[in-house]
């Protein structure tokens, strides 16, 4: 292109930005709720002597009380010695606990508190995003500014955003004693979210809002509230739309967290900006969305806001978006992730797609489902069309595998399924398996007691195939030799009598046929059995109740 041609571009990418950016201040997002705290001013110091001096000079509304870690007490500030005890600290502003000792001890004590200044060498609360009301500073004097700034007129009641909606019924942590997922907790930088049995929880108090347990959720049970997922997606997808409406080319979109904004150089007019709340929030089914919408490239800009536990994880949603990208035939740098002070100005890759033939799809809220169309699309392009390929372990799409000679069709793995990905068939004993609901959890492969099923993380980029059901495994059925009602599989019936042998109720022949019958063979031929009758079995049968039990 010669200098007046890209010229020209650049005039007509600004007015185009200035057009997307117009149409995008219409938008009206979705209110999210709120998360309140209550300060009454009180401030535990926990500390030596630079605990005492700060302490002193804590004035109404704030009161202050030390913990005193090292040295003697100072009158004129209320102060509890920790006295060589534990110390563990629990809540959140307006609402700290302190544990001193052990509970149930003679010299256990407890400390309630709305706010901690927590001056020791290591901080008492490490994670990376410590409760709202919980500080540790360093000694030096300007630390101890620091410190007194931090707490001036945290008196009152204050709100934040509700960041999260969490879904229970699609959520794929646990099921019937079974554990599966856990990448929201395992991500999470605040330690917000713990694990309830089949369910997790996530403590409003404690999230910071980061976002990146809903980018890691495979099924969409955790959702980003601040804006959500529909909310940010129709913002990207109406920023290109209009831009390459107007006549703007080579579309880039970059998402920057608020805090990072300021740190941004001056960006060239093709570069669409995205300002989030958290740069984590946004996950590959908006990466993705944003390059069949017509982006030529999508920029992850980390100017240092992102936690490394987060930002760990987000390098692994990035890793297997890659391995998408490649598979579909698409050039992996058209999404990257850089620092704020690198942004490429290069000519971005060539996708194909062009501003005549960018997709049109809705922001669809569900992920999966904006993940599926954006992936559809992409597939769809002129060019090579894999079955499917291989992507990173861990990622939310995958098989199973089931070993055919372990396998018995117990049908564990049915009942356990978060996602309905595998079924049982309707008249022949068969494992059904449905790629496309797949979100590679591991409940099936944990809750099979033959240790048949493994997982398998690959795209099956064919959407007809994708959502096809697979026989992975069937077996004749087992019909009973009384009625010739099939009700288990050969094998099932094969292990039973195996594990009887030797048993003392199943010595006689009629006693292990009776096995080979269904439940209500089983029980006819008991009652007429007086072995049987006297050796307990019918009383005993785990199909009847007491009250259908003789007297």
């Amino acid at each position: 292109m010669s200098e007046p041609e890209h010229t020209l571009q650049n005039t007509r990418n600004t007015r185009a930005r200035a057009a997307a950016q117009s149409a995008v201040e219409r938008l009206v997002v979705e209110p999210t709720g709120v998360v309140h705290f209550s300060s009454r001013g009180r401030v535990v110091v926990i500390g030596g002597e630079e605990a005492q001096w700060l302490a002193a000079r804590l004035q109404p509304p704030l009161h202050a009380e030390i913990l005193l870690t090292e040295g003697d007490e100072d009158a004129g500030v209320p102060t509890t010695s920790l006295g060589g005890r534990n110390l563990t600290i629990s809540g959140h502003l307006g609402a700290f606990t302190l544990e001193l000792g052990e509970k149930d001890r003679h010299n256990h004590q407890s400390l309630h508190t709305d706010m901690v200044l927590d001056l020791g060498a290591e901080p008492l609360i490490d994670t990376e995003l410590p409760p709202p009301g919980y500080w540790h500073f360093g000694r030096e004097p300007q630390d101890l500014d620091a410190a007194q700034l931090a707490v001036d007129g945290m008196v009152g009641t204050f709100e934040k955003p509700r960041y999260f909606a969490y879904d229970p019924a699609i959520c794929a942590h646990a099921r019937s004693g079974q554990n599966g997922c856990r990448r929201c907790i395992d991500a999470c930088p605040a330690e917000a979210i713990i694990s309830i049995g089949e369910q997790v929880e996530v403590n409003p108090n404690l999230c910071q809002g980061g976002g990146i347990c809903a980018t890691v959720c495979p099924t969409g049970a955790m959702r980003y509230a601040y804006p959500g997922p529909a909310d940010t997606a129709e913002r990207v997808r109406l920023l290109l739309l209009s831009y390459l409406d107007a006549g703007g080319a080579d579309p880039v979109i970059m998402f920057i967290a608020e805090t990072d904004v300021a740190d941004l150089p001056p960006t060239p007019p093709n570069l669409l900006l995205v300002v989030l709340e958290e740069l984590a929030s946004v996950g590959h089914e908006i990466w993705l969305a944003a390059i069949a919408w017509g982006a030529r490239r999508v920029l992850l800009v980390d100017g240092g806001s992102v936690p490394d536990r987060a930002r760990a994880a987000l390098d692994r949603q990035i890793a297997f978006s890659h391995d998408l990208l490649r598979g579909l035939g698409l050039p992996s740098d058209a999404l990257q992730a850089v620092d704020s002070h690198a942004i490429p100005v290069e000519q971005p890759p060539d996708t194909g797609i062009t501003a005549g033939d960018a997709a049109r799809f809705a922001a669809v809220d569900g992920k999966r489902q904006l993940a599926g169309l954006a992936l559809d699309f992409l597939w769809g392009r002129p060019g090579t069309r894999p079955d499917s390929f291989a992507i990173l372990p861990g990622a939310p799409y995958g098989r199973i595998q089931v070993d055919a000679e372990r396998c018995t069709l117990c049908m564990s793995c049915t009942s356990v399924c978060p996602a309905q990905a595998v079924s049982a068939g309707d008249e022949t004993p068969r494992l059904v398996f449905y790629e496309a609901n797949c979100v590679q959890c591991s409940i099936c492969a944990n809750s099979c007691p033959e240790r048949a099923i493994t997982l398998e993380a690959r795209y099956m980029a064919d959407p007809e195939q994708r959502r096809q059901p697979v026989v992975l495994y069937e077996e004749p059925p087992f019909c009973c030799v009384v009625c010739g009602k099939p009700f288990a599989t050969r094998r099932v019936i094969d292990n039973i009598l195996a594990k009887l042998v030797g048993h003392a109720m199943f010595q006689s022949e009629r006693a292990r046929r009776r096995l080979q019958m269904c439940e209500d063979c089983r029980v006819v031929d008991a009652v007429q059995d007086s072995e049987a009758m006297q050796a307990g079995v019918f009383a005993n049968s785990p199909h009847k109740t007491d009250s259908e039990r003789p007297s």
